[in-house]
């Protein structure tokens, strides 16, 4: 019997043992600072996060500023009294934010900008996305569908460096709508990046201008579908003009099928969200983060950053990507069926 007794105290040792071993991060506390938690894009990160974080046994404790800065700044003081490892922030604001960063540091704890980058600060890190790509691939794509027409642009928050970034891959990629006698007729921010201002932009648009537009290049979801509703109420059918969008959102997938937004640049966000858990660990345990090859600069310094590419989804393409890749289910897309 005590020879049994020993055997099961080894047993249940080794066991432990195996399991702490796997909880890579059983003893890391991440504050998770988020902008706003109302759209499905950013729903679709803090699933991801939290997913991450359960696997390696990390906690997480997130805080949702509801698009509130002086909010996130109190969030990330109570985080840091509260003793956490690190700070991974989208912030509510990219041009204040660098007083979480300063805060934090007093704290000698790290920050990670989350798919934003925080300007102008000590900034330890940034996990974000390929944007002046994401640009491209959007010009690319109206370049290729369409010819000799009309185009409007619709980038998003003038204040948000990821719009001046994909701003910037629209120029890059310029020449490709001018080779195809695509001229562009308007181009504008879109204050907050949402679906409402977007449609009141795109009706004023089309109420004055009075030629046929072919192609609406929007820069996320909300924009793009926002156009696709303008331009129905102001006669113009199903699929009957190129727009494009980002994120790749249910939103996206069930406009698409109604012939509204053409494509969505989509993003690789739970390799985002998983890279971003897997780096606070490294962090903290002191290991090596060399995959963080690229920098970003902030208006203060060169940030470490792992940038990751986007990618084209279409009709051609989405039951791949989105229903085989487990984004969303078949149930989730179909809704009629």
């Amino acid at each position: 019997m005590k020879r049994l007794l020993n055997l099961g105290l080894l047993l249940i040792i080794v066991l432990t043992f195996f399991s702490c071993k796997n909880q890579t991060g059983s003893d890391v506390t991440i504050g998770f600072l988020i902008h706003s938690t109302t759209s499905s894009r950013w729903q679709m990160d803090i699933s991801y996060v939290e997913e991450r974080a359960a696997e390696v046994g990390a906690t997480i404790i997130l805080k949702d500023a509801g698009g509130d800065e002086n909010m996130q700044l109190a969030q990330a003081n109570e985080l840091l009294e509260m003793g956490v490892d690190a700070l991974i922030v989208v912030a509510a604001n990219q041009n204040t934010a660098a007083g979480i960063v300063r805060e934090a540091h007093d704290y000698n704890v790290p920050v990670i900008a989350y798919d934003r980058l925080i300007k102008n600060s000590d900034l330890d890190y940034l996990v974000s996305f390929e944007y002046e790509r994401v640009g491209e691939l959007m010009v690319e794509y109206v370049a290729d569908n369409v010819e000799n027409g009309n185009c409007v642009i619709l980038w998003g928050d003038a204040s948000d460096a990821n719009a001046v970034f994909v701003k910037k891959g629209h120029e890059n990629a310029m020449n490709l709508l001018k080779k195809n006698n695509i001229k562009t007729v308007y181009k504008t921010f879109i204050e907050d990046w949402t679906y409402e201002n977007a449609y009141h932009q795109m009706n004023t648009i089309l109420d004055f201008y009075p030629e046929k537009i072919d192609a609406v290049i929007a820069c996320n979801d909300p924009l793009g579908i926002g156009a696709s509703d303008a331009l129905r109420e102001h006669g113009y059918k199903p699929g009957e003009v190129i727009i494009t969008g980002q994120d790749a959102t249910l939103e996206f997938v069930h406009s698409m099928l109604d012939g509204g937004i053409t494509m969505s640049v989509g993003k690789p966000i739970k390799e985002l969200a998983y890279g971003a858990i897997d780096l606070v660990v490294k962090i903290v345990k002191e290991e090596e983060t060399s995959s963080f090859d690229k920098t970003v600069n902030n208006g203060r310094k060169d940030v470490p950053a792992k940038l990751f590419s986007p990618y084209i989804i279409d009709e051609t393409n989405f039951e791949k990507i989105l229903i085989e890749g487990d984004v969303f289910t078949r149930d989730q897309v179909f809704i009629d069926n």
